[in-house]
C-alpha cells in the first residue's frame, strides 16, 4: 500500500461515517531512522484529519513548538495539537479520557517497561470506544512494545537499521521474514524519505 491507497481508505472511513456506520479505528505503527520524514508525514496525515492531536514524548524536545498540557486537562482538551511530557504510569491511565481526536505515542521505547506497557494497553483497548486514532512512532520494529502489534492496522515503514532480533519470542518467523523483505526493499530506494504503508494483517 502506498500513500496514495492510505488516503483512499481514509476517504472511504469518512463515507462510512456520513452513512452512520462505526467509525474505524486507525493505529499506525511509523518506524524510521532520524530525519526519514516520520513527523512530516505525521503532521500531514494528523493536519488533513481536522481532528486534535494529543502527543506523548518522554522528554519534549521533539514537538518543542507544540503547547505542553497538564495530564488532568486530556478531557477538556478541545482542538489544535497538545502535548504530555514524561508522563508516569498513573498519567498514562489519564489518557482514557481523551476523545475524539489523533494519540500520538512518540517513541515507543518508553512503553517497553511492563508497567507502562500495560498502562498504555488499557487505552489501545478503548481507542474505537474513545474514537481516537493512534500513531506510535519508533526508529525501529524491535524498539515497539510486542502488544502494540495486536492492536495495529498499519504499517508505515521508512528506512531504518533493525535487525528484528527482539520480535523472534513475539512474531511468528514467517512474519518477521516478510517483515525483513518489506524493510530491505524500502532500505535499497534511493530516496531517503521513500516509505512504504502496509496492512498489519496482510504481513
Amino acid at each position: 500500500m502506498n500513500i496514495l491507497e492510505l488516503e483512499k481508505e481514509k476517504k472511504n472511513t469518512k463515507n462510512k461515517i456520513k452513512m452512520g456506520e462505526v467509525r474505524q479505528s486507525l493505529f499506525f505503527i511509523i518506524v524510521g531512522t532520524n530525519g526519514t520524514g516520520k513527523t512530516t508525514l505525521l503532521n500531514k496525515l494528523i493536519g488533513e484529519s481536522g481532528r486534535k492531536a494529543l502527543i506523548v514524548e518522554p522528554d519534549g524536545f521533539e514537538w518543542r513548538d507544540v503547547k505542553e498540557i497538564d495530564i488532568s486537562q486530556v478531557a477538556e482538551f478541545s482542538a489544535g495539537f497538545g502535548k504530555v511530557v514524561a508522563p508516569d504510569t498513573e498519567d498514562l491511565e489519564e489518557l482514557i479520557y481523551f476523545q475524539n481526536g489523533s494519540l500520538v505515542l512518540d517513541d515507543c521505547r518508553y512503553y517497553l517497561k511492563s508497567r507502562m506497557e500495560e498502562a498504555i494497553r488499557k487505552i489501545l483497548i478503548r481507542r474505537r470506544h474513545n474514537s481516537i486514532d493512534v500513531f506510535a512512532v519508533a526508529h525501529g520494529l524491535s524498539e515497539v512494545p510486542a502488544s502494540f502489534y495486536t492492536f495495529a492496522t498499519h504499517l508505515i515503514c521508512f528506512k531504518t537499521n533493525d535487525s528484528l532480533v527482539r520480535l523472534r519470542n513475539n512474531t511468528d518467523k514467517e512474519k518477521i521474514h516478510r517483515l525483513r523483505v518489506a524493510i530491505d526493499d524500502v532500505n535499497k530506494h534511493p530516496n531517503p524519505h521513500h516509505f512504504e504503508v502496509f496492512n498489519i494483517s496482510e504481513i
